[in-house]
This record gives structure tokens, C-alpha cells and sequence, in this order.
């Protein structure tokens, strides 16, 4: 053996060295294996191959755990045990409001029936959407109805939705259920968004039990649907108005009222009485009988008693504040409710809010005093009694009339029959004669050149 200059010892390099004991010998070789053989056995000895490392892991791991197989069981028990009752508490109740919350309420139909100062007959029918393909079932939910801004606590009905099962968009609500109204204050609020505003917007809270599958968690309901409403009854009209011989409960006046109702909302009203005004002054009323709005347009007859005497003694006073319209051929009549009964039962709520809300209607003058001169005419005697001849209505003559006589005389002589027609003299007996006379003497003339 030598040493190296820095004093390490160096192996010995001779091939009889290999075989030699000792610190300093080089690797141990069997004889008659050359260099590479005498490389692999080398590795192989210096280590395990990778086949034996990994099934020397697996026995090392199967050792372990079948010596603490006991603790990793108990390990995995604790957090079961933790686990699923938090899943099944807490996140299956989460993921089940959130869908909840998530889901669209729409109102499909509804409508208010028998209205009586302190119930209403309820029909509420809304499509929930929940956007998951499995069916959920529920159990009976009773519904707070109510207003947001006064909350759930001043609820003005509720409704109990049947148990039933939810897949996809399905229909829920209650049809012609019996409902006392417990805070009137907050009805009215509704009753009045409903007449007055273009959108309105209904809340609805309840709590229940739903199940997905076997699953069972509790969720709430908290809603606001939103629908058109009414909107002030705009485009409000009154058609085929005119005087009629005054009848035994004082009705002179006739024509159609038309109330739009935009809404899903049937409305059942009953009758409505209103007071009918030029300007601010009360020339009549006018009466609607049973007023059940459905969507759509609603024409209703009208019934009325205007006060002509007091039209007449203060014609000064209707003319001016119809000055504007008059000239475009028409004139304004407001409507303001004064009263709403339903089966002869005062409806408060319903009085309270349409007292409010004033309906104007342009009617137009030609169609007014034709329609009133043919009502007059056609209400006691036939109209040849009235009229000069048959040939001379509108002005046109016949070969059998008197076609000497101008349009002045036939209007002439139709004004003094009309002065003198029982139905006319009783229309006006509360007028100044002298106002009277020139009243009839415009309607004649009018009538002339229709």
C-alpha cells in the first residue's frame, strides 16, 4: 500500500489487490467475471432494486397498519361523526335556500271576489321555477301576504299552499279560499298600489319542510312578486252617452264606461256610485252596478242624474272651464267614487281608495246632443210626433215634405216641439226658462247639422 501526496492512502491497483483483505482493497470481484458484470454486482449490492424498494414499502405499510389499524378506525369515526352532521345540518339546508333563494315567482293569476270590510274570497296562483331536474317535495306552507316596507309582522292575509311536489316550473297557489283580512291598514296600502301604480309588488314569507329524496331541510320562502296592475284605469272612456227622459229614480243620463285593466287581476268591485264634475263644479252622479274587472278592457252600462238646473243657472261657469276642449268638439266630464258596495254592503277599503283617483272622459258634443235628442225623442212618441216629417231629420227634404220651407224654419219648429215635449220639459223643469229655451234651441240647431 502507498500514499498519495496529500498522506491519503491510495488502493492498491495490482489485480492480485482486488482479492486482498484489508482497509485499502478495491472492490471484491469473483474471479472470472470482467469489469461490467463486476460493475453490477457492485450496484446490486450497494443497494436494493426498485422491485424490492417498493414491495418493502408496501410490507412496511401493511405492517403499520395492522399494528395501528385501531387509532386510523377511530380517526375516521370522530370525523364522521363530525362531518355528516354538519353536511346534513348545515350544508344540505344551505344548498336547499340557496336553490330557494335562487328560484323565480311569478304571478299568473289572481283575482279578489266577495269583498267585505273585513274578508275577501282569494284566488293566488304563482309558477316557481327552481331550476334543478330533481323533484323536491314540500309540506303545507302557510304564506304571510304582506307589504315590504311594513313587513311580515303586518301581514294583511295569508294563504296555505297544499303539500305537493316541485319539479322544474310548477304552478302553486290557492284558489277561492276564504280570507280575513288582519291589518287593514296594510290592505289599503295594497288595494291603493294596485289602483294607482303601473307595477305592483306583492310579498310573500313562509317556512317549510322540503324533501330531496330522503333529505329532508327546513327552507324559506321569502318572495316578492311583482305583476302590472291597473295603472289609474288609463284610457278611462265614456261612449254612447245622452239625456233620456228623466225615469222614476231621477236617471236622465246613459251611456258605457270602459276600464282598462292591464293586469292577470280579476277585480270583483260591486257597485260603484260617483260623483260627475265640470271643472270643480258637481253637475250629477253617475252609477255602475256590479263592476267586476277582468284583464282586459271592462265596459260597464253607466247610469246617471245630472242636475240641469244647475248646469243651466251656472252655464257661465261650465262653459269656462270647458273653454279648451270645447273647441276640439268635446268636453271633459271627472268622475270621483263615492261610495262602493258590494250585495248592498258598504266595501270601505275600496271607497277610501277610489275616493282618490279621479277618472276624466272627453265626450264628444255632436254625439252627446244626437244621442240625447233621439233618447228624447224615442221615449214616450214616435218620432214623426216631434219632428216637422220624417223627410225633414238632418235637413234632407222628399218629395212629399213642404220643400218650400229652408233649414231655418225646420229648425225652428223642431225647437218648438222639442220646447214643448213632455220628456224635454220634465228634463229641464228645474232650469230658467229663459236659459232653458236657448239651450233646446242650440240642441236644434246642432241636431240640424248632424
Amino acid at each position: 500500500m502507498g500514499k498519495t501526496t496529500d498522506d491519503r492512502p491510495a488502493y492498491l491497483t495490482s489485480d492480485a489487490a482486488k482479492y486482498s483483505l484489508g482497509v485499502n482493497r478495491g472492490p471484491l470481484l469473483a474471479k472470472g467475471l470482467d469489469e461490467s458484470a463486476a460493475l453490477e454486482q457492485v450496484e446490486s449490492a450497494g443497494g436494493l432494486s426498485l422491485e424490492t424498494r417498493e414491495r418493502t414499502r408496501r410490507n412496511k405499510l401493511a405492517r403499520h397498519w395492522k399494528r395501528f389499524w385501531c387509532i386510523y378506525l377511530l380517526a375516521n369515526i370522530i370525523f364522521l361523526a363530525i362531518f355528516l352532521p354538519v353536511f346534513f345540518l348545515v350544508a344540505i339546508p344551505a344548498i336547499s335556500q340557496l336553490v330557494v333563494d335562487k328560484s323565480d315567482l311569478v304571478l299568473v293569476k289572481a283575482a279578489v271576489m266577495q269583498p267585505l270590510p273585513n274578508s275577501i274570497q282569494l284566488t293566488l296562483q304563482s309558477a316557481l321555477d327552481l331550476k334543478i331536474a330533481l323533484p323536491v317535495r314540500i309540506e303545507p306552507v302557510k304564506l304571510d301576504l304582506f307589504l315590504r316596507g311594513r313587513g311580515a309582522s303586518n301581514a294583511w292575509g295569508e294563504a296555505t299552499i297544499p303539500g305537493m311536489t316541485i319539479k322544474g316550473n310548477t304552478t302553486l297557489g290557492v284558489t277561492n279560499t276564504h280570507t280575513p283580512l288582519q291589518n287593514l291598514t296594510t290592505w289599503v296600502n295594497y288595494v291603493h298600489s294596485v289602483v294607482f301604480q303601473k307595477e305592483s309588488t306583492l310579498s310573500v314569507k313562509g317556512t317549510t319542510n322540503s324533501y330531496l329524496g330522503v333529505l329532508k331541510s327546513k327552507v324559506t320562502l321569502n318572495k316578492d312578486v311583482r305583476s302590472p296592475v291597473l295603472n289609474q284605469f288609463n284610457g278611462f272612456s265614456i261612449s254612447d252617452s245622452g239625456l233620456v227622459a228623466r225615469r222614476p229614480d231621477g236617471t236622465n243620463l246613459i251611456g258605457n264606461a270602459t276600464l282598462p285593466n292591464p293586469s292577470v287581476l280579476t277585480l270583483e268591485v260591486g257597485t260603484i256610485v260617483l260623483d260627475v264634475k265640470s271643472g270643480d263644479l258637481v253637475i250629477g252622479n253617475a252609477t255602475l252596478k256590479d263592476v267586476t274587472l277582468v284583464p282586459g278592457n271592462n265596459t260597464f252600462p253607466l247610469t246617471g242624474i245630472l242636475d240641469l238646473g244647475k248646469i243651466v243657472s251656472n252655464l257661465g261657469k261650465v262653459l269656462s272651464s270647458q273653454a279648451n276642449l270645447l273647441k276640439t268638439g268635446n268636453l271633459t266630464l271627472d268622475t270621483v267614487a263615492t261610495s262602493v258596495t258590494w250585495n248592498g254592503t258598504r266595501v270601505p277599503y275600496y271607497t277610501e281608495v277610489l275616493n282618490q283617483l279621479t277618472l276624466t272622459a272627453n265626450v264628444p258634443v255632436a254625439s252627446l246632443l244626437k244621442n240625447s235628442i233621439h233618447n228624447l225623442i224615442r221615449s214616450s212618441e214616435n218620432i214623426s210626433s216631434l219632428l216637422p216629417s220624417p223627410s225633414h231629420i238632418g235637413g234632407i227634404n222628399s218629395t212629399g215634405g213642404d220643400s218650400t220651407r229652408g233649414p231655418g224654419s225646420e229648425v225652428s219648429e223642431l225647437s218648438s216641439k222639442m220646447k214643448a215635449h213632455i220628456a224635454m220639459r220634465d228634463l229641464f223643469r228645474d232650469a230658467d226658462p229663459v236659459k232653458r229655451d236657448t239651450i233646446i234651441d242650440s240642441m236644434a240647431r246642432m241636431h240640424q247639422k248632424l
